[in-house]
């Protein structure tokens, strides 16, 4: 079984010049020419902007369930309560 060089031995001929310089780092391709990628988005959202807000589990539960019973996307049920709170406080129901 040949003998694996050390570390120390390593280190001593790469200062004494005998051994091989560790190879230069490859260099990733210039994306100069390339468009940067845009993640997929669907046409229904096009022009769209998302809204998060941090809701109780319990609340997004029976969210989910009304949207189940009544057979629609949550999204359009938020939608919808954001029409009923845009016209209960005056502005044009827009969403």
């Amino acid at each position: 079984m040949p003998k694996r060089p050390s570390i120390a031995g390593a280190i001593r001929e790469a200062a004494q010049g005998g051994a091989n310089p560790p190879p230069a780092p490859r260099l990733k391709p210039a994306l100069t020419q390339e468009a940067p990628r845009r993640a997929f988005q669907a046409k229904t959202r096009e022009g769209k902007k998302m809204i998060a807000a941090p809701i109780d589990p319990a609340a997004r539960q029976q969210l989910k369930m009304l949207a189940a019973e009544l057979d629609r996307k949550s999204e359009d049920l938020i939608r919808e309560a954001l029409r009923d709170l845009f016209t209960k406080y005056g502005k044009p129901p827009i969403a």
